[in-house]
């Protein structure tokens, strides 16, 4: 049974996971891109790694990491927001390239369900994603990339993520012209993703595929309106123009596979 684990990317998620890990007797090591990063990871007692993975080139003792590691999850986001000349697909191939001479190690991919078009309507792991935007271009193909490991790795494709202070409906708050009114949600709960993850890793299902999204799905507006009206923040105000984004993304395998069953399928601001 695996029970040291490298987390490329000790973010919002991946510290929440460490702490997981680390409270069922995983030995944790992470990495961050900068020293004052190191220093929270640290004092969590998370043995820190600085990595720095850009378009070209990996700068950082990455073979350290993953000489000590059994499972490697690639936690860090594709960031193409904060920078748009992020290729996050070339990033991830530098990485399966470095993994190649670690052959012992299982890979996890967190991924998205950006993956799917916003126009293709109820999708779960066994259809086929048609990105329509660049990041999920660069999700895809990243996956791809994943996939060349065979049954060395598996993927789980994440909802929009809210808990610990995180909630769409604190961006949402106060503006106007929302569009998509009546688009589903497809949120999760950071403790049911962490739960998840570790769940995939404990029963250690490789070469596996997952969705990990919460099968309760709400309407745009009524849902972010709720949630404001519960935090006492200003509501937002969404237009009613017709919209064919529709896209609704079930989990169908987690359930049989990992006895899985989540616990905030609700996704409040009032559990965040």
């Amino acid at each position: 049974m695996p029970k040291k684990i490298g987390i490329l990317g000790c973010g919002w998620l991946g510290k929440a996971l460490a702490k997981e890990l680390m409270a069922n007797s995983y030995t944790v090591f992470g990495s961050v891109r900068t020293k004052e990063k190191e220093e929270v990871i640290t004092a969590l007692g998370i043995s820190p790694f600085v990595i720095h993975i850009d378009n070209q080139n990996i700068i950082g003792p990455i073979d350290s990491l993953l000489v000590h590691s059994d499972v490697l999850i690639i936690a860090f986001p594709p960031a193409l927001r904060q920078n748009k000349e992020a290729q996050y697909a070339a990033r991830m191939k530098l990485i399966i390239d470095r993994l190649e001479k670690h052959t012992n190690i299982r890979v996890l991919l967190l991924s998205s369900i950006g993956v799917f078009g916003q126009s293709q309507g109820t999708v779960s792991e066994h259809d086929t994603p048609k990105p329509d935007t660049e990041v999920g271009n660069q999700l895809l193909e990243a996956e791809q990339h994943l996939l060349s490991l065979g049954s060395r790795g598996s993927i789980i494709r994440l909802g929009g993520l809210v808990g610990d202070g995180r909630h769409p409906a604190k961006q949402l708050s106060g503006k106007e012209n929302i569009p998509h009114p009546n688009a589903p949600t497809n949120l999760v709960h950071q403790q049911d993703a962490v739960a998840f993850i570790y769940q995939l890793i404990k029963q250690e299902l490789w070469g596996e595929l997952f969705h990990c999204v919460s099968p309760v799905h709400f309407s745009r507006a009524s849902f972010y309106i709720e949630q404001c009206t519960l935090a006492g923040i200003s509501l937002p105000e969404f237009d009613q123009k017709e919209t064919t984004r529709n896209k609704k993304v079930i989990d169908v395998k987690s359930k049989k596979l990992l006895a899985f069953a989540y616990s905030l399928t609700g996704c409040s601001i009032q559990d965040c």
